[in-house]
């Protein structure tokens, strides 16, 4: 099937969310946290109140009442939509602005002041999960998220004992941030008088985002429209559901206006979903002549402060298996810790949600190794 929307982009007529504008639209603007990891001792809403334009200011204590300072994430955790107690990650939203332009809006939201409490900060998950680190989650009450393994742990360590060379090798593939041309946005538009919500969003998934919007707002999903426009790239990191999409959609429904909502290019890297960001020690079994017989991989992946996996099952890492790769191994074994640490959720990008990507460098990584130790590859730079 040929495309069918090229001429309208090379034209200039693709129609994005900024593009759309509303009758009566409100703006939202939002205060951030300095810190990775602090007490929230105070917020102090009233200049902002005071301010010229600025219809209403919402805190985690406003929307605590409604039952919405947390939402369900894809991953069957939850995750704070404004918080109440602490802040667990750097540029996270704790207080949001509702004014009549945008750039009331974010004068608002800098008038609004907040005293911390600053707490050591965990971004390294290794260091997560070592005993007497500091608790991120208090309502999970552990940095751990999940165990996953697979393969035949007894029959990989006998091959290991009698194999003729083993390798081991520790690296680290990087947390990354897609770089798509749209930052991420949002207008919430609430009909008072039909009593449904209509949501325009830069989204790669408006079906499940309805139904997580159900779930915060109780508003049933035949009552909840999701509207796509053409956007400008994706890359799974538009599959999430953010804070500021569930407060515009609050604050539509407390003014019974439209809503807007988009992200600055540096909220965006900074606060939406990132993905990799594993430490892998990787070992090979092998004969002298090069055959390879049994892998055995060991990960600690970093989850950031809320589990944000685009695969809702309970084996979220189960395409890591491939991490045999076309190799004949005889047997294989892996195993993968998660953990909270002080960033944003990650879990989201290209086939990363998957562990595809990780599982196809460990492998080769591996392999590349091995050939070195064999002296297999010779290199005549001359």
């Amino acid at each position: 099937m040929k495309r069918k929307e090229d001429p309208r982009f090379i034209t200039g007529n693709g129609r994005y969310l900024d593009d759309i504008k509303l009758p009566g639209m409100l703006y939202l603007a939002f205060a951030r946290s300095p810190y990775a990891h602090a007490k929230i001792k105070s917020i102090n809403v009233e200049k902002a109140k005071a301010m010229p334009g600025v219809v209403a200011v919402i805190t985690g204590k406003d929307l605590q009442p409604l039952n919405l300072a947390w939402m369900p994430t894809l991953a069957n955790d939850k995750q704070m939509v404004l918080p109440i107690d602490k802040v667990v990650y750097q540029s996270q939203e704790v207080a949001a602005v509702v004014a009549e332009d945008p750039y009331l809006a974010k004068d608002a939201a800098e008038a609004i002041e907040v005293e911390y409490e600053p707490l050591p900060a965990i971004t390294d998950p290794r260091k997560a999960l070592e005993k007497g680190a500091p608790i991120i989650r208090e309502d999970k009450g552990t940095n751990h998220v999940l165990h996953w393994e697979a393969g035949n742990k007894e029959e990989v360590e006998k091959i290991f004992k009698e194999a003729d060379i083993v390798i081991k090798q520790e690296f680290y593939y990087p947390r990354i941030h897609v770089s798509y041309m749209e930052p991420c946005g949002v207008i919430a538009h609430y009909d008072k008088i039909t009593g449904k919500l209509t949501i325009y969003m830069t989204t790669q998934a408006p079906h499940p985002v309805r139904t997580v919007v159900s779930l915060i707002t109780g508003i049933p999903e035949n009552n909840i429209r999701i509207i796509s426009p053409d956007i400008g790239g994706g890359f799974g990191g538009k599959v999430y559901v953010y804070p500021p999409y569930v407060v515009a959609a609050v604050a539509s429904v407390l003014t019974g206006r439209p809503v807007k909502y988009v992200f600055s290019r540096s909220e965006d890297i900074q606060t939406t979903a990132f993905a990799r960001d594993f430490y892998i020690t990787g070992e090979l079994a092998a004969k002298k002549d090069g055959k390879v017989l049994a892998i055995r991989v060991k990960v600690i992946a970093d989850h950031g402060a809320f589990q944000g996996d685009a695969n809702p099952s309970k084996f979220p890492y189960g395409l890591f298996t491939i991490v045999t790769g076309a190799y004949d191994f005889k047997a294989a074994f892996v195993e993968i810790d998660g953990a909270y640490t002080n960033k944003p959720p990650g879990g989201i990008a290209y086939r990363c949600s998957f562990r595809v990507t990780e599982a196809a460098y460990t492998i080769e990584r591996l392999m590349d190794i091995l050939a070195h130790d064999l002296k297999w590859i010779l290199l005549n730079l001359d």
